[in-house]
């Protein structure tokens, strides 16, 4: 089914696939009528939404983990000098 199709081309990253899924998705259940259909897009489209907030909080767990090493390691790496005026 479209729905499965669109599903697995999310979770895959394949946004072009996935859009156009999408379209043929809402087109079938615009011809069709059917609330099924609409049914298994919208909680294709919220678990997708899902999936990406969570992916969203991950990586910026990840980010904000890393942040004082990679402060730590510039500064490291970097010839530190001391200026006094006066």
């Amino acid at each position: 089914m479209q729905a499965e199709q669109l599903a697995r081309a999310l979770e895959a990253g394949d946004f072009d696939t996935a859009e156009s899924l999408a379209v043929e998705c809402g087109d079938a259940a615009l011809v069709a009528g059917n609330a099924t259909v609409l049914r298994q897009a919208l909680d294709t489209l919220n678990n997708s939404l899902h999936l990406a907030r969570v992916l969203r909080a991950h990586l910026a767990e990840q980010v904000r983990a890393n942040s004082p090493a990679i402060e730590y390691q510039l500064s490291a790496a970097e010839n530190p000098r001391w200026q006094f005026e006066g």
